[in-house]
């Protein structure tokens, strides 16, 4: 019966000991300590505020390796303090046996700022399975104070507007580039007014460039068909003429390969308006006499007038001399159509 009795008396001696503990288990915490980082803290600025204490509570009894956890600032009972500050986040960690509450906090009010008691469990909302329901563990962080700037530099008036700070050079460099702003507007402008004149030089440019081609061209032909000595007159006459005409009939945009021999001068006469000039008339007449003189070799060949006397003026045979001369004379009248000077007569724009 005696055995009976003390059995009782420590089963409600150790209930009452839990229940004790079960009221509040912050109270056998040791060690506990806040800080404020920065120290100072003004009106508008980022802080942090730690509360570190020592507990033998097992916060994260399912933990493996990270021992941190984001607290769901919803959870902690500090709605009356939104207007004097904003919590922008809340964590809680574990090193070894110590414990970390971190808050990030943005103060708007200058004063002293209490914040209320909150339990930890409740804040943590741990599951069924990671907490004892009669079991709470009570925060309550010490009151900071939130500084103005306004005090600290004793400045209540408004200060006049500063000028903006300039990088040294900066106004060179400024003139610069509007100067160069205004250079390009300018010849952006100058080419938008001057747009058909330049449209008829890049025009002209490019006919240059063909005629220059086309000349090259009629110029290499004529020098290959002079060294070929195995070549008959009459080859001989035809390729030359064939050259040339097609040389003048680009050059001119005037029908020179159709026209007739005796008709190569009437062709100038009329790309000229009728007035041939004189810096390529007797480049004219030379084409004319060549092409008279190598048509008779090409048709003559076994006629009446190939037979009359005295021969070396009417037969139809080129003298030794002569392949050089009506070469010579499409190649001087190619030069001339293409030189400076006939430019400057106006022989591009016939």
């Amino acid at each position: 019966m005696k055995k009976i009795k003390a059995a009782l008396l420590a089963a409600l001696l150790s209930s009452r000991a839990f229940f004790c503990f079960a009221q509040n288990v912050s109270e056998n915490a040791s060690e506990v300590s806040q800080s404020l980082i920065p120290l100072e803290v003004f009106v508008g600025d980022q802080a942090e505020l730690r509360y570190s204490f020592r507990s033998a509570v097992d916060f994260f009894p399912n933990a493996a390796l990270v021992m941190e956890k984001e607290i769901d600032i919803t959870k902690l009972p500090f709605k009356n303090l939104y207007n004097s500050i904003a919590i922008k986040s809340a964590y809680f960690s574990r090193n070894d046996m110590e414990y970390v509450i971190s808050l990030q906090i943005v103060p708007w009010r200058p004063g002293i700022i209490e914040f209320p008691p909150f339990d930890l469990f409740s804040a943590l909302n741990l599951s069924d399975k990671d907490k004892n329901k009669n079991i709470s563990y009570s925060i309550l962080f010490e009151p900071i104070e939130i500084k103005s700037i306004v005090e600290k530099t004793n400045l209540r008036d408004m200060q006049p507007p500063a000028p903006p700070f300039i990088i040294p050079g900066t106004t060179y460099a400024l003139f610069a580039i509007l100067l160069a702003a205004l250079i390009v507007f300018a010849l952006i402008l100058r080419a938008l007014i001057k747009f058909g004149d330049i449209r008829r030089w890049f025009k002209h440019m490019s006919m240059r460039r063909a005629y220059k081609k086309n000349s090259s061209v009629a110029v290499k032909k004529i020098k290959r068909l002079l060294r070929n000595k195995k070549i008959s007159d009459i080859d001989f006459c035809a390729g030359l003429q064939n050259i040339t005409r097609a040389y003048l009939d680009f050059r001119f945009d005037y029908p020179f390969k159709s026209a007739s021999a005796r008709a190569i001068r009437e062709g100038f006469s009329k790309i000229c308006l009728g007035d041939i000039p004189d810096s390529i008339a007797y480049s004219v007449e030379d084409l004319t006499s060549m092409f008279i003189r190598t048509d008779y070799i090409r048709y003559a060949h076994d006629s009446i007038d190939s037979q009359l006397y005295p021969p070396a003026e009417h037969q139809a045979k080129l003298a030794s001399y002569e392949r050089k001369s009506l070469s010579d004379m499409a190649l001087k009248a190619i030069a001339l159509f293409e030189s400076d000077g006939a430019s400057e007569e106006g022989v591009d724009d016939l």
